[in-house]
């Protein structure tokens, strides 16, 4: 008696297209959120892609009302940029500008995001009040503090030379060294409402059983914050710091209207605007904006490397 070999069975076409189709259904849900992140690259590729490629392209030509032609000049645009010493001095003052918003805002905006943090009353009131400073325009917010630091009638030495403090009105934006901390100022009563908004969703976002448990350990008040707030705090701190940063470096409102051209408190986004609306030299202009944006560039990656980390709780 013999036994017959097995014989494979071949699939009908109802089995095989049945096979095909959650086939197909898999490369549709794998080709989903490309197609759902599609629309915001094709508008990023046109407002930032492009217009990058063609500032690039501009900042190596010669791109002057004065002159009609649009000759290839290389890096002449950059060198003429970081040897001139307008933009050198420029330069010099937005690093002043940089490290005072850095620090302001992480100070003061720890300070504010720490006191609401521990007011159980009245904190969307004060949360209002204090991010209304924020909601002002940059222009405005330098003609308002214009009102302050005018050296005739300004409100600052109308206080201080009725508590004869002063004995005779000062120009406060006259100096150097006073001119870019009373720019500062103006800039940091913008920015630091934003910052204490940020630590305070960072703080409301610590679990309080671990400040329970420290309590209970016997741990003081300055370990508790130097161990559990702070590290807790880091990506809160590292998004405020990058904010500072970027408008610290990108200031112009405020230096415009309080300081105008002066040397002692320019920026170089205000070098910038003078290279292209006085100077009409607008691939220098372009050339300076390429090397700003690189600066931005380099202390966003440095404060997302240095200051940012994951945690977990």
């Amino acid at each position: 008696m013999s036994i017959d070999a097995p014989v494979a069975l071949q699939p009908t076409p109802d089995q095989r297209s049945q096979d095909r189709a959650p086939r197909r259904s898999r490369q549709r849900v794998a080709k989903q959120p490309y197609l759902l992140v599609l629309p915001a690259l094709a508008i990023l590729a046109v407002l930032v892609l492009y217009p990058l490629v063609v500032s690039l392209w501009d900042s190596v030509h010669v791109d002057n009302l004065e002159i009609p032609s649009h000759a290839f000049t290389g890096a002449s645009n950059y060198v003429h940029v970081l040897t001139d010493p307008a933009f050198t001095t420029a330069s010099l003052n937005t690093l002043m500008y940089l490290a005072m918003a850095t620090l302001g805002s992480l100070i003061g905006g720890m300070v504010i995001a720490l006191w609401l943090h521990s007011l159980s009353r009245f904190r969307a009131l004060f949360l209002i009040v204090i991010v209304l400073p924020w909601a002002v325009p940059g222009t405005v917010n330098g003609v308002l503090w214009s009102f302050i630091f005018n050296p005739t009638n300004g409100l600052l030495n109308a206080i201080l030379t009725s508590t004869h403090l002063i004995s005779h009105n000062i120009n406060w934006l006259q100096g150097s060294v006073s001119g870019q901390v009373f720019v500062a100022v103006s800039l940091l009563w913008q920015i630091v409402p934003i910052a204490a908004v940020i630590f305070l969703a960072g703080l409301e976002s610590i679990p309080r059983p671990l400040y329970e448990q420290a309590t209970v350990d016997g741990a003081s008040g300055f370990a508790v914050f130097g161990r559990i707030t702070l590290p807790l705090l880091r990506p809160a701190m590292a998004i405020a710091l990058l904010n500072a940063g970027i408008l610290g470096i990108s200031i112009f409102d405020q230096v415009y209207v309080l300081g105008g051209y002066a040397p002692a408190t320019i920026s170089a986004v205000v070098q910038i605007y003078l290279y292209a609306f006085q100077d009409f030299q607008f691939g220098i202009a372009i050339a300076a904006s390429m090397i700003v944006t690189v600066a931005t560039l380099l202390v966003s990656l440095f404060y997302l490397k240095v200051v940012y980390r994951e945690v977990a709780y």
